[in-house]
């Protein structure tokens, strides 16, 4: 297989994996805050995962399904789950403490 088709194949792959990723935080997202399952999405996921697997299987074989369909589903899941409100990030600022200087015993 030369490298251009191997490239447009792990591109496709690399965009199904993404798809999974965001349908299993949204379906995540609407457990958490409907209670219900949501079958549609757990659908659609595992549609994006068999499309991406078999492309990912064409072009490198199936040691990639799980080095790159691993990495983009979990990456995509999180920043997914990080736009839609299902986790935060904060930064805060740094409490100023009274720090005691050390005492040196001797």
């Amino acid at each position: 297989m030369n490298f251009g088709l191997a490239a447009i194949l792990l591109t496709f792959a690399i965009i199904g994996f993404a798809g999974t990723g965001a349908s299993l935080a949204v379906s995540r997202f609407r457990w958490m805050n409907e209670g219900e399952t949501d079958v549609g999405m757990f659908g659609v996921a595992a549609m994006l995962m068999l499309f991406g697997s078999l492309c990912t299987a064409v072009a490198v074989g199936w040691l990639g399904v799980l080095a790159v369909g691993g990495l983009v589903v979990w990456t995509s899941y999180i920043v997914m789950a990080h736009n839609i409100g299902l986790f935060s990030l904060e930064i805060g600022t740094p409490r100023d403490e009274e720090v005691a200087p050390m005492q040196h015993r001797y």
